[in-house]
């Protein structure tokens, strides 16, 4: 028997140990080890994949990770049995559960803002559009002509351009050609165009009722429509209006001054024969009467061969007969002379009125309207500007016109220095926003709006623009702040739509294309703000200075010269009232001849009645048969010429006949609304032309030329029945 050392026993023993020692120490695998296992060691690498490892479903119980760590199997240690039997159990190991990573805190990004845009678009592109459908039209392309006429809209929407007439104009005439050619389809619809286009040009109106008529006469709700429409557009537009006005005072003025003329000429004639009678009387006895008429139209010709005015020969005139005329004559001479004297003041103020072409009146209207031609006035307005003499109109509606067309750095130079002129106008805030939304101050923006609808809380425009910001920054607040800036917004456009019950119709711009003009909405100037900049003063002088040298020469223009005829013909109504004191003679109710009492002194100075006809008629028995029936045939000769006279008077001229049977102021009447159709038929071109043409020929001739017949035929109706004795 060998005996070893004890030094060697114990090594030899705790080599043994040694396998039982590792195999206590491994632990159950974790559950990031059974998703991801990492690399084990060299000498452990067959006892772990012994057991295959359950695949992972998802994070699992500790229960189940209990129950696989029990059903591994257990390997004896190598060494034999007896000494792994000596070794205690190796306690169960604790499952410890593993780390759990804390959910993921998920940042939902905001969305991005779409950029508002600004189109920044001249005339001359917009007309470049137009080319193009010319050239669609000649070539017959109907699908380029078509996207033309569709961009054309869309450029005036998106430039918010009330008219764009020198377009509307050019389809109205290729309308015009369409319906010669009998296409009354496709010329109703390139009226239906431009009035799109331009809605308040006149010309578009008329030409679509016309379409209309002719392609449905039986249908008049439809062309009446339309034609009332174009009446209204006339009205309102001071660009049409002014025209239509300046033509209409024109004729006035024109009728009533031809209407003195004519009734102080018709009863001069009608009584000059009784003032050369009684100017035989203040001459010597030896002159015969012969020559006393003679020299006494000499003296009557004198205003004319003097050079003098339209009134001082009509007044020379009416002095000469105002002695032997009726009280009513006297007075409608007089109001006719002296109207006729305030004619050169009542065209003046016509002319300071109506004018607006060439004024800055009209500048602004055009910036205003964004329509094409607004660039010459945009230069305009701007050299007024450097000048230091822009009003405040003018540079709102310059910096209106440039935000529109994305000049927005311009627009907000001149919006400050249309502030500086003008503080606090809510309007100016406005439009002052809009342009600071349009270059990303959407906070300066706020504050104009704010300040605009303190200004002016009837205004639904700052509100309605406030809450289209408001809206904008709820897209990007965190959630927790979302409500409270909806609730906002909700405010906002309720004040808006409580004030302008037609904003619950309108809808915002898609986001994809955000333009700044259809986002915001930009109040519209009133006409009274900018209508005054028409000085036409100028210009009324001018046609003042023209009358008055044509009816006063050699008078100083002002009021005295338009208060002198007027004075004038009223000392001649006195002059007039002392015929009896002068012993002037009368008319003879009979024949006709001088009721004088100077030639016969036996006649009472009330008498109506000559010597013959009262020594004939009144006194019986005094003058023989023969000599009365030849006085009877006389006295019915001159009534007869006197009745044929008087209808031909009339029939020359309406109420002539009236003036000369004793009837001025009905024959006045006449005269007047006679010659104010005959003019207006004669003058149907006008003296002040609308710029894109105005009412059709027909319209202004039909109802002149019924006017002119229908007074024409009452006033020969009227002497008919004066011949026959009913009036």
């Amino acid at each position: 028997m060998i005996r070893l050392p004890l030094s060697s026993l114990i090594l030899w023993g705790l080599l043994l140990l040694t396998p039982a020692l590792a195999s206590a120490q491994l632990e159950a695998p974790t559950r990031l080890q059974e998703v991801d296992p990492g690399p084990l060691e060299p000498d452990l690498q067959d006892e772990s994949l012994d057991a295959a490892d359950p695949v992972y479903d998802g994070p699992a119980d500790d229960g189940e990770v209990e129950a696989e760590q029990d059903d591994v199997p257990r390997r004896a240690p190598r060494g034999g049995k007896e000494k792994a039997s000596a070794l205690p159990a190796p306690s169960k190991p604790s499952v410890t559960p593993p780390p759990v990573d804390p959910a993921p805190v998920v940042i939902v990004p905001r969305p991005v803002l779409s950029p508002i845009l600004t189109p920044r678009v001249s005339d001359e592109e917009v007309l470049a559009v137009w080319d193009r459908w010319r050239q669609a039209r000649a070539t017959n392309d109907t699908a380029t002509a078509e996207k033309a006429q569709q961009e054309l809209v869309t450029l005036k929407r998106e430039l918010l351009a009330a008219d764009l007439e020198p377009i509307s104009v050019g389809f109205m005439r290729e309308a015009e050609v369409r319906g010669r050619a009998g296409d009354l389809g496709g010329a109703i619809r390139l009226a239906e165009l431009a009035v799109e286009l331009s809605p308040r040009l006149p010309l578009a109106r008329f030409g679509l009722a016309e379409h209309y008529a002719m392609a449905s006469p039986a249908e008049p709700g439809r062309y009446m429509g339309a034609l009332r429409a174009a009446f209204v557009s006339m009205a309102l537009d001071p660009r049409y209006r002014g025209p239509a006005l300046a033509d209409l005072g024109a004729l006035l003025l024109l009728a009533w001054s031809a209407t003195a003329v004519a009734l102080v000429g018709l009863l001069f004639l009608r009584r000059v024969r009784y003032a050369l009678h009684d100017f035989h009387h203040l001459l010597p006895r030896a002159v015969a009467r012969w020559q006393s008429v003679l020299l006494g139209v000499l003296l009557l010709g004198l205003p004319l061969t003097l050079g003098m005015g339209l009134v001082p020969r009509l007044l020379v005139l009416l002095a000469v007969v105002v002695p032997y005329l009726t009280r009513q004559e006297r007075v409608v001479s007089t109001v006719l002379l002296a109207g006729l004297g305030l004619a050169p003041l009542a065209a003046g103020q016509l002319t300071r009125l109506t004018a607006f072409a060439g004024t800055p009146a009209e500048d602004v209207y055009l910036l205003e309207r964004g329509g094409l031609s607004a660039e010459g006035a945009m230069a305009r307005v701007k050299a007024r500007h450097e000048a230091r003499a822009a009003t405040f109109p003018e540079l709102a509606a310059l910096g209106q016109y440039e935000s529109r067309r994305g000049l927005l750095e311009d627009a907000r130079s001149h919006f400050k220095a249309a502030s500086a002129v003008r503080s606090g106008d809510a309007r100016l805030l406005t439009r002052f926003g809009n342009t600071l939304v349009g270059l990303g101050d959407e906070d300066g923006a706020a504050q104009l709006y704010v300040q605009a609808s303190q200004a002016d809380p009837k205004m639904a425009a700052p509100h309605y623009n406030i809450a289209q910001i408001y809206r904008r920054r709820a897209k990007t607040l965190p959630d927790a702040e979302v409500g409270k800036a909806m609730e906002r917004v909700t405010t906002a456009t309720a004040s808006a739509q409580a004030l302008d019950g037609e904003l619950l119709r309108r809808e915002p711009p898609p986001d994809e294309r955000l333009l700044l003009n259809l986002l915001m909405l930009a109040p519209a100037m009133p006409e009274s703000e900018w209508l005054s900049l028409a000085d036409g003063a100028e210009a009324g002088r001018r046609v003042e200075a023209q009358l008055e040298r044509w009816l006063l020469p050699g008078v100083e223009p002002g009021p005295v010269a338009w208060a002198l005829p007027a004075v004038v013909a009223v000392l001649l109504v006195g002059w007039g009232l002392l015929t009896q004191r002068l012993k002037a003679a009368k008319v003879c109710e009979r024949c006709g001849r001088p009721v004088c009492v100077r030639c016969d002194p036996e006649l009472g100075v009330g008498s109506q009645q000559c010597g013959q006809c009262v020594n004939v008629f009144s006194r019986r028995g005094l003058v023989p048969q023969q000599l009365r029936q030849r006085k009877a045939d006389q006295v019915q000769r001159h009534q007869a010429w006197a009745g044929r006279v008087t209808y031909a008077a009339g029939v020359l001229l309406s109420g002539a006949g009236h003036v000369f049977s004793g009837r001025a102021v009905r024959g006045a009447l006449y005269a007047f609304l006679f010659l104010f159709a005959l003019a207006a038929t004669l003058l149907h071109h006008g003296l002040v032309r609308a710029p894109h043409g105005d009412a059709p020929l027909y319209l202004k001739l039909v109802p002149m030329v019924l006017l002119l017949v229908s007074v024409y035929v009452l006033s020969l109706r009227g002497l008919h029945r004066l011949r026959q004795g009913e009036e």
